[in-house]
């Protein structure tokens, strides 16, 4: 009896040396281990855990807003996920500002918070208590936008003649729809009663659904953003259900802006986590918040005179401002 349990605990001590081994191995790969595919929650845990770095930033947070608002913004975070095509993440303007370091791959099923030079995916946020309501704004900066309208940018990386035509025009060569510096965003209202509303920034607007009936409108979604590729606008995703003959009331208002509402002939369901699973994402929970009241902005110079940073958006005092 004595030699079974001693044999017992030698192979308990070797699973445990196993686990060492496996979960060390995760912890050394880590900043090239990214998304659903390698457990990249788990990757992500274990390297904070270890390194300290994502408790720092989360203090940063906690300075800011104080313990309870700093769990509400960390809890709110919206999850973002891409239109196929697009490879660029969300970044700290500060450490990455063209488009080769905010790149990451665009796999579907991939839930990547690192981009291919290991820049984090970065929210700037900025907390606003006003008439019993909290806003929640998570500003997101690209490095460049491009138009991707009916796969114009395509058609223009591809020809010769397009981009000469342009440079005799106006001197330039760029594509008509690009320029550097976007700053889009994500927003979430939480009214008295607890109802949680989102909204997206959509060229220069604000946006719920991607219908034109939810055009500056506060949507109650499921905490999913899609961000357009190219320009990045938002918009919070929807799938359409047609409804059975029995199922359709006229009477019914055209359009609502909550879940499952009706148009008539359809429903309105929040999608998960996009159009389909097969677009990449970068979930809430994975993402660099860096609060902008306590942010030193003093060395962002614009590389588009055209773009406003945040801090000079109208809805950075007004969060119902329909000007983003």
């Amino acid at each position: 009896m004595t030699r079974e349990r001693g044999q017992a605990a030698v192979e308990f001590v070797a699973l445990v040396l196993l686990a060492c081994l496996v979960l060390g191995a995760l912890v050394a790969f880590a900043p090239a281990a990214d998304g659903r595919a390698v457990g990249g929650f788990l990757v992500r845990h274990l390297s904070c855990a270890v390194s300290g770095r994502c408790e720092t930033a989360e203090r940063e947070v906690v300075r800011a807003y104080g313990q309870r608002d700093a769990a509400l913004v960390r809890a709110l975070a919206p999850n973002l996920v891409f239109e196929g095509g697009e490879r660029q993440l969300p970044v700290d303007w500060r450490h990455c500002r063209r488009a080769h370091c905010a790149s990451a791959p665009d796999h579907g099923g991939l839930d990547a918070h690192l981009t291919d030079r290991g820049h984090r995916a970065t929210a700037f946020t900025r907390v606003i208590r006003r008439n019993g309501r909290l806003y929640v704004a998570y500003w997101l900066y690209y490095p460049d936008s491009n138009s991707a309208v009916a796969g114009s940018d395509r058609v223009w990386e591809r020809s010769w003649l397009l981009p000469r035509l342009r440079r005799l025009a106006d001197g330039s060569p760029d594509y008509p729809g690009y320029h550097r510096d976007d700053w889009e965003g994500a927003f979430v209202r939480v009214d008295p009663a607890g109802t949680t509303w989102l909204r997206a920034s959509a060229h220069g607007r604000y946006r719920g659904c991607k219908w034109r009936s939810c055009a500056g409108a506060w949507t109650r979604g499921a905490g999913w953003v899609r961000v357009s590729r190219g320009s990045h606008s938002g918009h919070v995703p929807f799938r359409t259900d047609r409804l059975p003959p029995e199922a359709r009331d006229p009477r019914r208002p055209r359009y609502l802006p909550r879940p499952g509402w009706e148009t008539g002939r359809v429903r309105r369901v929040p999608a998960i986590p996009g159009r389909d699973l097969r677009e990449r994402s970068a979930t809430g929970e994975g993402l660099h918040l860096i609060p902008l009241e306590t942010h030193d902005h003093r060395r962002y110079s614009r590389l588009d005179p055209g773009i406003a940073p945040p801090w000079r958006k109208p809805a950075y005092t007004d969060p119902e401002s329909d000007e983003s």
